[in-house]
């Protein structure tokens, strides 16, 4: 049930969002005769070929392991893969692409500092951001969809995991502690104020369900999700 709810959020997020890339890229073409130039920081050509966004876009990969199964066109818009890290995109000039995507990316790259350099290596490259994450307040953890687990210590977490039903980490053996430990820490979740310190000049959304804040999306400037 959790993942059916999942999935219908996603759909709903991804027509806004191909909404708004349509009306940006019309925008852009109008005032400066060009294509949209997009850099998607941690994304998967699933997500792509799932919008089903009317935009002229170049879209931009960037992840550490680049995929080989990215289309090189949907649509009007067309794709490149390059490898990076999102801690450290200093190939780019400030404000070298139109749009900066990340979709449930940054609760991965790191501890807090890695937090910081990733957010301010997005606000940089681009005037307009959506950034998505899920939110740490929900009671539960989406990646191994379980209740709770995201609220207790992290050698609790690696302790018990492996035990219970979940889903996800399918290429780790959870049976090993240090798969474990190493699933656990690589998800850090945030809070609606963390949120804010990293994205400060960002209009902060909350998608919610059962009354409950599900996952926060970080959109700059003020004003343009809406």
């Amino acid at each position: 049930m959790f993942d059916a709810l999942s999935a219908s959020f996603r759909e709903k997020r991804n027509r806004l969002l191909a909404g708004r890339l349509g009306d940006l890229a019309r925008k852009v073409e109008q005032r400066d005769g060009r294509r949209l130039r997009v850099i998607d920081i941690g994304g998967a050509p699933g997500f792509w070929t799932t919008l089903e966004a009317d935009a002229a876009a170049d879209v931009t990969m960037v992840n550490i392991e680049p995929d080989a199964a990215l289309p090189a066109r949907h649509g009007q818009m067309a794709f490149s893969a390059v490898a990076g890290d999102a801690r450290d995109l200093k190939r780019w000039a400030d404000g070298a692409f139109d749009l900066v995507i990340s979709n449930s990316v940054i609760e991965h790259v790191g501890m807090w500092s890695d937090m910081m350099r990733a957010a301010g290596e997005m606000k940089r490259l681009a005037a307009h951001g959506w950034v998505q994450t899920p939110s740490f307040g929900f009671p539960v953890e989406p990646h191994f969809a379980l209740p709770f687990v995201h609220w207790l210590p992290v050698p609790l977490r690696a302790a018990i995991v492996p035990h219970l039903p979940h889903q996800g980490y399918e290429h780790l053996r959870l049976g090993s502690l240090g798969d474990a430990r190493r699933a656990v820490e690589e998800i850090n979740l945030v809070t609606a104020r963390e949120m804010r310190f990293l994205f400060p000049d960002a209009e902060l959304l909350r998608e919610r369900m059962l009354g409950l804040t599900k996952s926060f999306i970080a959109a700059w400037p003020r004003g343009w999700w809406r």
